[in-house]
């Protein structure tokens, strides 16, 4: 069904075909071989849910959660996760299995078993370092919900790439030599929902300030030199960038695995090299108390000398970001 054109879709959608309409309703919402029509999209996923379509309604589930294209409701996101159970969406099943941390088939009593305080209520974060505000949180994550992250993303990599002056754009570097990928509404689940809403609590802020998190990847001799995580002023493109969308004002990294040797997160200003373990958070200022940049905060990925090493990544702004799923 995917490889079909968005104009056949339409026409067997027109014609009655659910599963067109719900594969449809994904392509308009993600702009996916079409222009994106989110709008059009969702009334597509709504009417095939309608329809019973487990895919379609386990997409409702989602949008629920994450506030997009209706209000945000973990109730309605769980009532629609379940029902996509029921119509024997696997996913559907295995996503609700994982939320309720049982496994058997009585949806219902999964949905009820799911206890969303505890899913986005963080541990007590410990000071590393007070100038530059550096914290580490031990155990943020589990180490199910790690694997489960990797896996959303890990098919997405692509090389990292940087903002680099000679190139005017976001472009390969050097510098930078690892892989990343985007967790968007194409790989994204309630899952990953919860654990963005636990960095918010541990952060203190609104996920509304989030940009788009990253899953970061670094084979054996990868790195990310030494650099800062604000948005430099004095660099025109970055500066309109700032203005539009505001300054990346703190950073927060989960560490997803930990079979590795090397790979420190390291803070050459402040003479700290971190090593964590398997989901375990580091939550870091890029600026000051009065607003100001904070050059302390230079860091670096250092590369892995054997195993494979992986980190969810996720920028916060000082202004709420559009688009952040």
């Amino acid at each position: 069904m995917n490889t079909i054109a968005t104009a056949t879709l339409r026409e067997r959608a027109q014609s009655g075909d659910t599963r067109a309409l719900t594969t449809l309703g994904r392509r308009l919402l993600l702009g996916q071989g079409t222009a994106a029509a989110p709008q059009e999209g969702y009334e597509c996923l709504a009417t095939a849910a309608a329809r019973g379509d487990g895919e379609a309604t386990a997409q409702l589930a989602l949008l629920a959660g994450w506030g997009v294209l209706r209000p945000h409701s973990w109730p309605d996101a769980l009532d629609q996760l379940q029902r996509a159970a029921e119509l024997g969406w696997l996913p559907a099943q295995r996503e609700l299995q994982f939320l309720a941390r049982q496994s058997g088939t009585d949806w219902p009593a999964l949905r009820r078993q799911v206890d969303i305080a505890a899913w986005t209520t963080p541990p007590a974060a410990r000071v590393l370092a007070q100038s530059p505000q550096i914290r580490a949180i031990e155990g943020f994550a589990t180490a199910g919900e790690c694997a489960w992250l990797i896996q959303l993303a890990r098919n997405s990599l692509r090389r990292a790439r940087i903002y680099r002056k000679d190139a005017e754009g976001y472009a390969e570097a050097g510098t930078r030599t690892n892989s990343e990928a985007d967790y968007t509404f194409g790989n994204a689940d309630l899952v990953l929902r919860l654990v963005i809403e636990r960095i918010a609590r541990a952060v203190g802020v609104s996920t509304q300030l989030f940009e788009v998190a990253k899953l970061l990847h670094y084979e054996p001799g990868q790195q990310f030199a030494p650099h800062c995580d604000f948005q430099e002023p004095n660099t025109p493109a970055l500066a309109r960038e700032v203005e539009r969308r505001g300054q990346r004002v703190a950073t927060v990294l989960v560490y997803l695995n930990d079979d590795y040797d090397g790979g420190e997160t390291e803070f050459p200003r402040v003479g700290l090299r971190h090593r964590a373990a398997t989901g375990d958070a580091l939550l870091f200022a890029n600026v000051r108390p009065s607003g100001d940049l904070d050059y302390d905060s230079l860091h670096a990925g250092l590369p892995p000398t054997r195993g494979v090493k992986w980190v969810l990544s996720q920028w916060i702004r000082n202004r709420p970001v559009n688009g952040s799923a």
